[in-house]
């Protein structure tokens, strides 16, 4: 004989407690799998930014001449110069492929209302510098500092004598509600004088 009574009320209780319990815990892990996605991504995402800024500050610094310029109103304008905060210099490597144009661009970093900016001067000669790109927001701190041959640090730089280059440029940047980010870059070397041979005696 079939006993056909179904469930009963406790029965019922109990499974639907059971199945409430596994949902819970189903929406736990589902939530909890969508935070950790989120976390991965928006670190992924300002980890891809810190990289194109290096590669941006590095390109620029490696290829950086000793070439003075002209400023609007014809005032002599060292080929590096630089302050705790922003730093300025030519740089070559910047031509476009039509010839349109010049090969050589002077390049300005610093640190503008809480942003480090970025602003080129593509006519070298008797222009002023434009207001730049955006390439880092919410910047709380600046330090900048500066490598010579001696392996000297110093915290402002002037190209005088002779137009030279720092070895060197330390950028330490504190941003807001984001880790500290230290940056070190090498400049392009400096071409030293070829050396003097003695004329043979007669």
């Amino acid at each position: 004989m079939t006993d056909d009574r179904g469930f009963t009320l406790v029965e019922m209780l109990v499974a639907l407690s059971i199945f409430a319990a596994i949902a819970a815990m189903g929406v736990g892990l589902l939530r909890s799998s969508v935070d950790t996605q989120d976390a991965v991504q928006e670190k992924l995402k300002a980890m891809g930014g810190v990289n194109r800024l290096r590669a941006v500050m590095a390109n620029d610094l490696a290829q950086a001449v000793q070439r003075p310029t002209r400023g609007p109103a014809g005032e002599a304008v060292p080929a590096f110069v630089g302050s705790a905060s922003s730093f300025a210099f030519v740089h070559a490597g910047a031509g476009s492929l039509d010839g349109a144009r010049p090969n050589v661009e002077r390049v300005a970093y610093a640190l503008v209302g809480g942003e480090w900016r970025r602003a080129t001067q593509p006519m070298l000669d008797g222009t002023a510098m434009g207001t730049g790109d955006r390439l880092v927001a919410d910047v709380a701190g600046l330090a900048v500092r500066y490598r010579d041959e001696r392996g000297n640090w110093t915290e402002s730089w002037s190209s005088e004598p002779g137009d030279r280059l720092p070895r060197a440029v330390e950028v330490r940047m504190t941003r807001r509600a984001r880790e500290p980010l230290t940056m070190l870059f090498l400049t392009a070397p400096t071409m030293l004088p070829p050396p003097i041979v003695a004329a043979p005696a007669p």
